[in-house]
């Protein structure tokens, strides 16, 4: 499994000149490799990266001398990022030429810093610090908290921070090697996502929406009037700027640190977490910025990689399955079931139902099912749907003698 470390790092004023004059280098040798190519295809010539790339090298010595003042792992790695990117897009056009995703497009100092690579060959991590190509170690604020096989780094400017992301190579653990709290014994939960209450778990637990966007737009809305009146060029503008996206970044790690621990808390409770295959575009349409806000795409996501982490598995359910209509106890489907009836009563069996909860109890019980028929052999999932579902038949056919 892939994983990825994002530290910040703490560099001196010298060593953060030398992480511009990178960011530089590497956004230099993007957008000589773009004219290149787009050279190359309009003379009909065949694209040959590496041919590109030989010829960048041979011009360096006389054309593009500053370019050794850094690593060359800044230009080696941004003509590597363009030629992925440019694959990916012509990759996605011909699955759906519809998509809207552009053709990437040269890069600018005024738009964005952003940062360079680093080959997994070029760097070292040790305790709190990284080895740089010709810049020697820099402070990190943590240690690596991942073990395997180190595949890239990358140094990256955000908000007037410099932050090193490591990817590493783990391997995938099995019940048997993990701890007997998270190992055994082999249990299940559904989980129904929503707006006004985050997260609903099929034991009745629920997660309130933080909503940190909505409590941080006051002030942003303050800080981007002011940004508003500041001269364009000035050091007043740019200081501006730089509260504005501390305040963004401070948004996104609060939501990035409640969603961390949601999902790391039911991965470690649960081994089979089942949730809606849910149309997120639709939800935008809907509820606009507040789906954003939500991060629950991101939450799924997480569930995924993390449950695939620690052996267990996250089974999806088809995104038309009435889930919060189906009475769990008598599989009833109650179709004019409105969106402001938070609570209902079934018809055919008399039970009553938390709208959320009810939904969360047919998503576990539905993805046990698939997972039964797929050959999954579980303990008391399958059981445990199987038994509910008599159980409510039973009380179906007393209800109706």
């Amino acid at each position: 499994m892939i994983k990825a470390h994002k530290i910040r790092l703490n560099p001196t004023s010298e060593q953060e000149s030398y992480f511009y004059r990178a960011s530089g280098v590497a956004r230099f040798a993007w957008n000589w490799a773009l004219d290149e190519y787009k050279r190359r295809k309009a003379a009909m010539q065949e694209i040959d990266w590496n041919e590109i790339k030989i010829e960048f090298r041979a011009r360096i010595k006389t054309e593009f001398p500053f370019v050794r003042e850094v690593t060359k792992c800044a230009a080696e790695v941004a003509i590597a990022d363009l030629r992925q990117t440019i694959n990916t897009y012509y990759k996605t056009k011909g699955a759906n030429p519809k998509s809207k995703v552009k053709f990437p497009g040269r890069r600018k100092r005024s738009k964005k810093v952003g940062g360079f690579g680093l080959n997994n060959d070029k760097f070292s991590v040790s305790g709190h610090s990284v080895y740089v190509p010709k810049l020697g170690d820099v402070n990190m604020a943590e240690t690596l908290r991942l073990k395997g096989h180190i595949s890239n780094g990358r140094i990256k400017e955000q908000a007037g921070r410099w932050y090193l992301i490591i990817t590493v190579e783990e391997e995938t653990q099995d019940f048997e090697s993990l701890p007997q709290a998270v190992a055994s014994p082999l249990r299940s939960v559904g989980i129904d996502f929503g707006l006004s209450t985050f997260a609903t778990l099929s034991n009745g637990e629920k997660s309130e929406t933080q909503a940190h966007y909505r409590q941080a737009e006051g002030k942003l809305k303050r800080l981007q009037r002011g940004l508003a009146r500041k001269k364009k060029g000035s050091n007043n503008r740019k200081k501006w700027k730089l509260k504005i996206g501390r305040a963004h970044e401070k948004v996104s790690n609060l939501r990035s640190d409640f969603l961390h621990k949601f999902t790391s808390e039911v991965t470690k409770r649960f081994s089979i977490v089942c949730v809606e295959d849910l149309c997120l575009k639709g939800w935008v349409v809907l509820a606009g910025k507040s789906t954003h806000d939500a991060g629950v795409g991101r939450a799924i996501n997480q569930l995924e990689y993390k449950t695939e982490g620690v052996g267990g598995k996250l089974q999806k359910v088809g995104r038309y399955f009435a889930s919060l209509k189906r009475c769990h106890e008598c599989g009833y489907i109650k179709e004019d079931l409105e969106l402001r009836e938070r609570e209902w009563k079934c018809p055919n069996c008399g039970a009553e139902h938390d709208r959320d909860e009810n939904g969360a109890i047919n998503i576990e019980m539905e993805g046990v099912s698939l997972l039964a028929g797929s050959g999954y052999i579980g303990e008391t999932p399958v059981e445990f749907a199987a038994t509910a579902l008599k159980r409510g038949k039973e009380l179906a056919s007393l209800a109706s003698t």
